[in-house]
């Protein structure tokens, strides 16, 4: 006589998904994803920052090249920036805000009748 076969359990459901909830997703996808704005915007800072390496004639190859030297350098410049900021703050706001302000008050006026 031959012996049926018996059928293998099938594999576990998935979880009901929680009402409310997002579907956890997978680790590339968090990791990696990003709009195409965002893609833009990271092409728009690879560019701006490459346009600074290559003015700087920065070549890695070469033997005078010290990274740690560098990177203590703009960090030394990146907190002697802050303190002209701090010190110098309203200048450069009072400046922008002769142009921006005008522009603003006008875009305000202009979009009242469209908002609630």
């Amino acid at each position: 006589m031959a012996e049926t076969p018996v059928p293998a359990d099938p594999p576990p459901a998935a979880p009901p998904p929680v009402p409310g909830r997002k579907p956890k997703r997978p680790l590339l996808v968090r990791l990696f994803g990003i709009s195409p704005w965002g893609a833009l915007k990271l092409t728009g800072l690879c560019i701006l920052v490459g346009f600074f390496v290559m003015a700087a004639n920065f070549n890695p190859s070469s033997p005078d090249t010290n990274i740690p030297g560098a990177l203590a350098v703009i960090a030394r410049q990146a907190v002697a920036t802050a303190g002209w900021a701090v010190r110098n703050f309203w200048k450069p706001a009072l400046a922008g805000a002769t142009v921006v302000m005008p522009v603003w008050i006008l875009w305000r006026l202009a979009t009242l009748p469209f908002r609630k």
